[in-house]
């Protein structure tokens, strides 16, 4: 599904939301703490990045992680970590305000059949928008479970943007394949 954003949809949204503390992700054992390499060239494409593109995937919670990543694990996947990441000071866009619908809009579209078919996914045009908004990244709300959010941050460990920090050794995680 192509959807072309109108001049309405890409006014920059003026609600921020101030951030900081312990957040955590879900990430391959093998591969933990590659999370805060940025300029990657292999980072893979995803809701809110194109192949290469920084973008860092957090949740608030372990619960919310497993939510997050649990349709895009199977029985085969290699063996998973929570790892816990310090987040400095920063100020998002919030999707889950009422002055960000129309961004939500595009962010909520699945992604990964535009993708298969050969399509920008719309949510990487609402990424776009945030990014030019000058916001380091984007509270997102779960799309399977109500009462759940995510960071997305575009920027971390340079200048005008958070600090992030790997915060201990990660810890054995089970993830269940089709988790919500």
């Amino acid at each position: 599904m192509t959807m072309e954003p109108s001049n309405e949809l890409l006014s920059i949204p003026t609600e921020f939301i101030e951030i900081s503390g312990c957040f955590v992700r879900i990430e391959a054992a093998d591969a933990s703490g590659i999370a805060l390499q940025r300029g990657h060239p292999h980072r893979p494409p995803a809701r809110f990045n194109r192949c290469g593109e920084d973008a860092l995937y957090l949740s608030p919670d372990a619960e919310s992680a497993h939510v997050a990543i649990g349709g895009d694990v199977t029985c085969n996947d290699s063996p998973r970590v929570l790892a816990r990441y310090k987040v400095a000071r920063c100020k998002l866009v919030d999707l889950r305000s009422k002055n960000a619908a129309k961004l939500y809009e595009l962010a909520r579209c699945p992604w990964r059949t535009a993708l298969e078919s050969g399509e920008d996914p719309p949510s990487w045009t609402a990424a776009d928008i945030v990014r030019e908004s000058g916001a380091v990244g984007l509270i997102d709300p779960s799309r399977r479970r109500a009462k759940l959010w995510h960071v997305t941050l575009f920027r971390w460990n340079e200048p005008r943007a958070p600090k992030v920090s790997l915060e201990g050794p990660p810890e054995q995680f089970a993830v269940t394949p089709g988790y919500r």
